[in-house]
């Protein structure tokens, strides 16, 4: 008996876990409803609504070269590093 309430807690905790993933990566990905509204809002504006989503597709190429430099810079030392 205890062995199974524990496989059902695994399982809604998991189900939940599941629903919060999908609507977090449902909001990033901008494929929901406010998406849309915000699209076409911009476009009745007569806002180009492409820089919007422009800095969002930079992003990892940007932190790719941050670490890139980040990397190859010598690391500040003081006399007694050793």
């Amino acid at each position: 008996m205890r062995m199974l309430l524990g496989c059902v807690s695994l399982l809604v905790v998991l189900a939940i876990l599941g629903l919060l993933a999908k609507t977090q990566l449902k909001q990033v990905s901008g494929d929901g409803p406010a998406a849309a509204v915000a699209l076409s809002a911009a476009s009745a504006a007569g806002v180009d609504p492409a820089p919007a989503t422009t800095p969002m597709r930079d992003l990892p190429r940007q932190v790719q070269d941050d670490l890139v430099r980040a990397m190859q810079a010598a690391p500040a030392r003081g006399d007694d590093s050793r």
